[in-house]
């Protein structure tokens, strides 16, 4: 497959309908030669990632039915790499207990990021 850029980044839509821009039934096609189409955003794209190195993501959790006293209702997991994006911006990653990675930061639930305890050095 070849694409070609018209001094712009390329954004590509999969056709897979009939009647779709001039007859790309089933092709991929540049997403602003499709009808309909409004806009983009451009999202951040990752150039690089960086080991976790101790850090902690901490998520609130719902309350548990019986009500455990004492329990600070958190779920903390280790970070295990951090996003670098050319933007500049850095995110932590996790693994949930399924073993799931996540951007820690795409979640409403993450209550705060935790430094590594020092003593641990």
């Amino acid at each position: 497959m070849e694409w070609r850029r018209e001094d712009e980044e390329l954004v590509g839509y999969i056709c897979d309908t009939g009647g779709t821009a001039q007859g790309d039934k089933g092709r991929v096609v540049r997403a602003d030669r499709h009808p309909g189409f409004l806009t983009y955003e451009r999202r951040p794209q990752v150039v690089g990632a960086l080991p976790g190195m101790g850090w902690t993501v901490c998520y609130r959790l719902d309350p548990p039915p019986d009500g455990a006293p004492g329990a600070d209702g958190l779920e903390r997991r280790p970070v295990l790499a951090w996003l670098v994006y050319d933007d500049g911006t850095v995110t932590p990653c996790d693994a949930d207990h399924d073993g799931l990675v996540y951007c820690s930061t795409d979640t409403p639930e993450l209550v705060h990021i935790e430094p590594p305890d020092p003593a641990l050095s």
